[in-house]
């Protein structure tokens, strides 16, 4: 069995959950940012059996670190929402047609 990172697995499931309820960008660019972003600010938790999967969904219920998951995860989609990939995307795009005019 490979090693696994519950805290990269559960992550995954909240910021999917809490991204149900925003109005953001919510494209893979977007949805990977804010998944790296609040995984940069959370403990791994590297499992690398059933057993240990369990247990560490176990320990995943516990409060605080529900919480700390939460506002990780509540943060990173507040950062990459207030600087969406889509916007920057366009932003460039305007860019590269103000470039391509004045060179004409």
């Amino acid at each position: 069995m490979a090693l696994i990172n519950m805290t990269e697995i559960i992550a995954r499931q909240k910021l999917t959950e809490l991204l149900q309820e925003s109005d953001c960008c919510k494209c893979e660019q977007c949805y990977l940012d804010m998944l790296a972003f609040a995984l940069n600010n959370l403990k791994p938790m590297y499992v690398n059996s059933k057993q240990g999967q369990l247990i560490s969904r176990i320990n995943s219920t516990i409060r605080q670190r529900n919480v700390d998951m939460d506002i990780a995860i509540v943060k990173a989609i507040s950062i990459v929402s207030s600087s969406p990939h889509r916007a920057s995307d366009e932003d460039d795009a305007e860019v590269e047609e103000e470039d391509i005019a004045k060179a004409e």
